[in-house]
């Protein structure tokens, strides 16, 4: 599980690089934060569309020699970028590199699902490729005084880099190197009604964390009075408590496949309550316990999620979670300014309580039987 979830975690990382780099990058560029702000964006917009793209190149032609040309790109835009300081190489090298790690993480999720350790596997892979993230926050600050501005893009080529040698160095399996389309027959993954269904859930149980975790800080100082410090350690916990959830998750599932709807079902109701209970001020305590649920209860579906698509697409699994990471992605990028917008206009409780509806919407249409592989045609009779 090593080699995955290095896979997954360098493009985890890339995520949050240049917001953690934000105070040397606006002085190298000499930019504004909402500039610096947009190299997020262009990268999470190229890599929300590749992930479908992504799917589709990991099922013609394998799931190991795609990671390794997606990590390759990584690599090399890093390195561009970290060059010179211009902010149009700046801005060419996230959208390359944001292809190159969707590229990354689908084929990640393959090698993961590939490896025979199930659901749980599935989670250890989830947790890698969030928690990285968070990591980045912490550490390429402290990367500044010796790298300077280049620490954002440094740290993403490195740990690119260490994806790769990790790739190099395993045992590929017949599986992962590379096999031919599956044959035609099956209805199409774009179709297929019961993976829109999971790729839902997965949408919001991913893509919502995200969105809250990049606003929350801000809505705990302002709406509910909290210091910085605590208002950022609070908001850091939606992310971080996904790390262990996420493998949880995938440990029930694995123990008990029957108990997947219900923990769906308790996922998307209880965090639509816990981000209702963020929408009106009251105690640091309850506020610990809102972020604390949110970042759990969020967590747990993943793996059983991602493993019923994989399930029930065995003809094209990597694309089936290609689309359920554009879901989940396209959610974030719509999201995150939208959500933004009303923080900055003194509209937090509202734009909380939209948040907390969308959260519920997935449970109009669940899946009828999660991990119930996909209708096939019948053979014609000789």
């Amino acid at each position: 599980m090593v080699v995955p979830c290095l896979v997954g975690g360098a493009a985890g990382w890339g995520l949050t690089a240049a917001g953690a780099g934000v105070a040397s990058l606006t002085h190298a560029y000499g930019a504004d934060l909402v500039t610096i702000g947009l190299l997020t964006t262009v990268l999470a917009v190229v890599y929300a569309s590749m992930q479908l793209p992504a799917g589709t190149l990991v099922d013609r032609f394998g799931a190991r020699p795609v990671a390794l040309a997606g990590l390759t790109l990584v690599v090399l835009a890093y390195l561009a970028a970290a060059v010179t300081p211009e902010l149009m190489v700046a801005f060419v090298a996230r959208a390359i590199a944001g292809a190159g790690s969707a590229v990354g993480f689908v084929a990640g999720a393959e090698i993961a699902r590939t490896s025979g350790v199930g659901p749980a596997g599935l989670g250890l892979f989830g947790g890698a490729a969030i928690g990285s993230g968070g990591i980045a926050v912490a550490v390429i600050p402290l990367l500044e005084p010796l790298l300077g501005w280049r620490s954002a893009w440094l740290s993403c080529a490195a740990v690119a880099v260490l994806a790769i040698v990790a790739l190099a160095l395993s045992r590929p399996t017949p599986r992962t190197l590379g096999r031919p389309v599956a044959a035609a027959g099956g209805p199409s993954v774009l179709l297929d009604h019961e993976l829109h269904r999971l790729s839902a859930i997965h949408a919001v149980t991913l893509g919502l964390g995200v969105v809250l975790s990049n606003w929350a800080s801000v809505i705990l100082q302002r709406a509910w009075g909290l210091g910085t410090g605590t208002a950022a350690a609070l908001a850091a916990l939606i992310l971080v408590t996904t790390i262990l959830s996420r493998p949880l998750g995938g440990h029930l599932v694995r123990r008990r496949p029957e108990w997947l709807p219900a923990v769906i079902k308790v996922s998307l109701v209880s965090c639509a309550v816990c981000c209702a209970a963020l929408a009106f001020p009251s105690t640091p305590a309850v506020a610990l316990l809102s972020v604390v649920a949110l970042g759990t209860l969020s967590g747990l579906p993943f793996a059983g999620v991602l493993a019923a698509a994989q399930a029930r697409r065995p003809d094209r699994p990597a694309t089936a979670v290609g689309l359920m990471n554009a879901y989940a992605n396209a959610l974030i990028v719509a999201g995150t300014p939208l959500l933004g917008a009303a923080v900055q206009r003194s509209r937090p409780t509202v734009g909380l309580l939209v948040v907390a509806a969308i959260w519920l919407l997935p449970y109009v249409a669940l899946p009828t039987s999660p991990g119930r592989s996909a209708p096939r045609p019948a053979r014609p009779r000789p």
